[in-house]
């Protein structure tokens, strides 16, 4: 088969080896490990885990690419975060969350870190882009850095938190119920009546 008839019958920039399988039934599997392989070897498509591929010239977006690799997920932590303008680091890679085990996955589209989360808390994103709600990417965050967060003022400033008004609190105390944690309403607290403090100033 032909790259070009594989990928207008494949109609998406990012694919499984099971998804290429259906496109190509009438090639065996043997066959078509040998094609995926000349075609990666003459930089046509990309590896960017075992058994996922993208086309070289294609410009797949971060949604596709992280779903893809592990699925389900949703884009959020500091990546969704500073995305939403509340954090004003860039962070090195994407940053996921997940109901599957914890994975990280470097690809030539840069790296992808998954956390993962109670199946019970996996709400929260939009289905379309995979980006978790500003309150549900500050919840998400706060529960997998608990161990490390403090209350008092001096270190949510060193935090260098940024446009705290955004965030609708009851919101995020509806997300932080789902995890179980008394610890994150606390901090919701805080985070909350410093934003207030912040924005008297």
């Amino acid at each position: 088969m032909k790259l070009r008839d594989f990928r207008k019958l494949m109609k998406k920039p990012v694919f499984s080896w099971e998804e290429a399988r259906v496109v190509a039934f009438s090639t065996s599997p043997g066959q078509l490990k040998l094609q995926l392989h000349m075609w990666k070897t003459a930089s046509e498509i990309i590896s960017l885990r075992r058994g996922v591929y993208t086309f070289a010239d294609s410009k797949p977006s971060i949604a596709e690419i992280a779903s893809a690799l592990y699925s389900p997920c949703a884009i959020s932590l500091e990546y969704a975060l500073n995305l939403h303008g509340l954090l004003p680091d860039i962070p090195f890679g994407i940053t996921l969350v997940t109901t599957r085990q914890t994975r990280k996955f470097n690809t030539a589209f840069g790296q992808f870190s998954y956390q993962k989360i109670k199946k019970e808390a996996f709400v929260g994103f939009d289905p379309k882009t995979l980006l978790a709600e500003r309150e549900k990417a500050l919840v998400d965050y706060l529960y997998l850095n608990r161990n490390r967060m403090r209350t008092d003022v001096d270190f949510l400033h060193e935090m260098r938190w940024q446009h705290l008004e955004t965030i609708r609190f009851a919101r995020a105390r509806k997300f932080a119920g789902m995890f179980g944690f008394k610890k994150l309403t606390l901090l919701l607290d805080a985070l909350e009546a410093y934003a207030k403090s912040c924005s008297s100033r």
